[in-house]
């Protein structure tokens, strides 16, 4: 739509890793998410300094937040197309064009957010997504998978972790070290393929857990690689097991099978309907009720006690028929 522009993006500093090496990408603009999430006032005065020395012309802004809004409005920015959110009382006012914002819905969200540039005019309906490595960062995820004499397309990712943002922590969107040891044990009796378990610092505690209860062979990496690198072992890998978190999206951008597994959050609204990129959940009738990144918090979580690994590696055994793992 504006191939002589230079296109900026604005993201939180927790969020600038997806987009770090985008070629369709002139800069990233990044700030503390604090300023955002804390709603710091001087963090927003910041923001609005920055962007006015930019003087920009047009800003699509992913976000509902009337806040937002009001940065892009007194950074001097003409035209503004935008959300409005019924359901948070969001009405857009400040924005020049605006469309409905449909979180947790049975919509992809992706397709939700080119609602945005149709509202300038764009006509596309083509909804995918894209991670840009580069050929350093690729090659050092390469050379991990060399040092544990592991090929290309033959071994498991498996990511345990998940549930954080800078919003809020939502611990319960993960299923458990317990049953994910169980989970590897009973795949590597069907498949005696390699798992590498990725994930944060953060979450090493879990990697932990899983390595030391699970039978077959296991290659702990949580904790131990940047996000970018775990990215490249999702390209090589030949299929992605993990909760709903960052990760499931890069198996999307790269086309790689992959079966998330859902408890409090909507998979609908979250991954595109795929045989590729399939979700599982335990069908509770109270879920989903994760939405905007707030969980209103609950006293059971039958959404995620009672999917058992049984059933998620029957899912796992059923794709891979679809996309048949090689034998090593």
């Amino acid at each position: 739509m504006h191939p002589q522009a230079h296109i900026a993006i604005l993201v939180g500093e927790w969020s600038r890793v997806a987009l770090e090496g985008n070629p369709n990408l002139d800069e990233i603009i990044s700030y503390p998410d604090p300023w955002i999430q804390q709603k710091q006032s001087v963090g927003y005065l910041r923001l609005v300094s920055r962007l006015l020395l930019k003087r920009f012309h047009v800003a699509y802004i992913f976000h509902s937040h009337t806040l937002i809004h009001l940065i892009a409005a007194l950074a001097g920015i003409p035209k503004r197309y935008g959300f409005f959110d019924l359901e948070l009382k969001k009405s857009g006012s400040l924005l020049t064009a605006r469309t409905e914002y449909q979180p947790n819905t049975d919509r992809y969200v992706a397709d939700n957010y080119l609602d945005i540039p149709r509202l300038a005019g764009f006509q596309g309906d083509a909804v995918s997504l894209d991670f840009f490595l580069s050929a350093a960062e690729q090659s050092a995820a390469d050379r991990l998978l060399a040092d544990q004499g592991i090929k290309s397309g033959k071994f498991l990712i498996v990511a345990p972790g998940g549930g954080v943002n800078p919003r809020q922590n939502v611990f319960e969107k993960r299923w458990g070290s317990a049953k994910y040891a169980e989970l590897c044990s009973l795949l590597h009796g069907d498949l005696n393929l390699p798992m590498i378990l990725v994930g944060s610092p953060q979450e090493i505690d879990i990697g932990r857990e899983i390595a030391a209860g699970a039978k077959g062979r296991i290659v702990n990496l949580v904790g131990k690689i940047p996000f970018r690198t775990t990215a490249g072992l999702i390209r090589r890998s030949r299929m992605l097991l993990c909760n709903d978190s960052s990760v499931m999206h890069i198996a999307v951008a790269y086309r790689i099978p992959s079966l998330a597994i859902f408890g409090p959050s909507n998979p609908r609204s979250l991954l595109p309907v795929s045989k590729l990129n399939q979700w599982i959940s335990s069908d509770q009738n109270c879920s989903p009720c994760y939405c905007n990144s707030i969980f209103p918090g609950c006293d059971h979580l039958r959404c995620m006690a009672d999917l058992t690994p049984e059933r998620v590696r029957d899912r796992t055994l059923a794709l891979q028929e679809i996309f048949p793992i090689p034998n090593i």
